[in-house]
């Protein structure tokens, strides 16, 4: 059971959620690193990630073998964008209302965003 839900499409994604976690953190702590505000970094990683992900999400994750219509780019940067808005009031609420760490509130706001995307792209985007 646990084998073929991480072969399956969920755990395809989480393997291009990892990577694409991997260069969106990367890009922000480097930014934080740079003295940019937690905001813009944490949208600069996000869509750096966002980029990262989109080609194997499309082929690998949900088998799209079709090329990329301006539809389908549209509605995935549509649920990203969302998603990416959802993300930054969660980590402002964490860091402004609770005090969290801003690099602690963008881990947060990852997970988070992760089951957002999963939705949005299984059943908006990528849809069959």
């Amino acid at each position: 059971m646990i084998r073929s839900a991480l072969t399956g499409e969920i755990g395809r994604f989480l393997i291009v959620g990892a990577l694409s976690t991997v260069v969106n953190y990367s890009v922000f702590y480097g930014l934080i690193l740079l003295g940019i505000d937690y905001i813009p970094a944490a949208a600069g990683g996000f869509l750096i990630g966002v980029a990262v992900g989109y080609s194997l999400n499309k082929s690998w994750t949900f088998g799209v073998s079709a090329p990329s219509s301006p539809k389908l780019v549209a509605s995935y940067w549509l649920v990203y964008g969302i998603s990416l808005i959802c993300g930054l009031l969660f980590i402002r609420g964490l860091v402004e209302l609770l005090n969290f760490d801003p690099r602690i509130a963008n881990l947060a706001a990852i997970v988070l965003t992760t089951c957002t995307n999963f939705l949005g792209t299984r059943f908006f985007v990528f849809r069959r």
